[in-house]
């Protein structure tokens, strides 16, 4: 959303005139089957006759407060299950009915004029309409638009990130550490071992023609190797689930959408915690084996995934709105 003085009204919106409504003695389960009929998720709820707009009712109204709650849909009418909202007119701010949905934590508010249901608005049409007052000046990049730059940053920071720290170890290219196999042959209990380099990947150490998955490594090697084992599964899960919750947060800022801590900070913070975690156990592991050494490509990239990632967490302190904030400020007062 672009700063903007500029305010904008109801009518500014493209109003959906292919509503649907249904009166206020219907039962939910005819509710149900209009929506089903007009394949729309809700329903102005009307009343004397299409003379007064009482409310809302969606298909997430009934899932969660009639079907999950084991009420019986045919006998209870609609008005049991809407939300009330208070209409808004062709002159009401953008702002002002983008709130109103806001607070009720709703898709969409009915559009009256001269109390005639003329349509519905969604917190989707809102988006784009409303000014952005709260100048971005928490950055170092000056760039026009601070959301948009910081999706894309985002984006771009996780998916090079799970190449680079994740998919590229877990293929093979590079390792967390690298020995030779004819130095080796211990550690692995083998009595034959041909010579050459092996990498200790995500899951397995390769080698040309030599392949020995960690779990392999277990008994031989210690309880140290089931943590290793523990943390590959989870750094590929979170590595996906850090990957799609970045996108998706730095997608949601930029649509006005809330996203929890959940999704915003914690998995992709665990996923940093787990490479260097893995690291770490990688180097306990071979604290007794000086035939084993840190694969220098690896680290490197495994530094440059984690800078990634925090990059992409904290990518508000990366851009600010372009010009100072005094200007931009004059520019919404005036």
């Amino acid at each position: 959303m672009g700063l903007s003085s500029k305010n904008y009204f109801v009518k500014d919106l493209v109003i959906d005139d292919e509503y649907g409504i249904i009166d206020s003695t219907a039962s939910v389960q005819d509710a149900a089957k209009k929506m089903k009929e007009l394949g729309v998720p809700d329903l102005v709820v009307m009343e004397n006759n299409r003379e007064k707009v009482l409310g809302v009712i969606a298909d997430f109204d009934i899932i969660q407060n009639i079907v999950a709650e084991g009420i019986d849909p045919k006998t209870t009418k609609v008005t049991s299950a809407m939300y009330k909202i208070q209409p808004v007119s062709l002159n009401t701010p953008v702002t002002d009915a983008f709130t109103r949905m806001q607070s009720l934590h709703v898709n969409v508010v009915p559009v009256v004029s001269e109390n005639k249901l003329v349509g519905v608005a969604t917190i989707q049409d809102c988006w784009s309409f409303i000014p952005d007052a709260d100048i971005d000046d928490v950055g170092l990049i000056p760039v026009t638009n601070t959301r948009n730059a910081e999706f894309w940053f985002a984006s771009t920071s996780s998916i090079l990130g799970f190449v680079l720290g994740i998919l590229l170890p877990l293929i093979g290219v590079y390792g967390f550490f690298v020995g030779n196999q004819a130095e080796l042959l211990s550690f692995f209990g083998m009595a034959e071992i041909r010579g050459g380099v092996i990498t200790f990947g995500l899951f397995e150490t390769r080698g040309t023609d030599f392949l020995v998955p960690f779990i392999d490594l277990i008994a031989r090697n210690g309880v140290v190797w089931v943590f290793i084992v523990i943390f590959s599964f989870l750094i590929l899960i979170f590595g996906i689930l850090g990957l799609f919750s970045l996108i998706y947060a730095s997608f949601s800022d930029a649509r006005n959408i809330r996203t929890g801590m959940i999704v915003r900070s914690l998995i992709p913070h665990l996923l940093v915690v787990f490479l260097v975690l893995e690291w770490i156990l990688f180097g306990i592991a071979f604290s007794l084996t000086a035939d084993v050494l840190i694969d220098g490509l690896g680290l490197t990239m495994s530094i440059i995934a984690m800078l990634l990632f925090l990059g992409a967490i904290y990518r508000d302190y990366i851009f600010r709105q372009k010009g100072s904030v005094e200007s931009l400020a004059n520019e919404v007062k005036n």
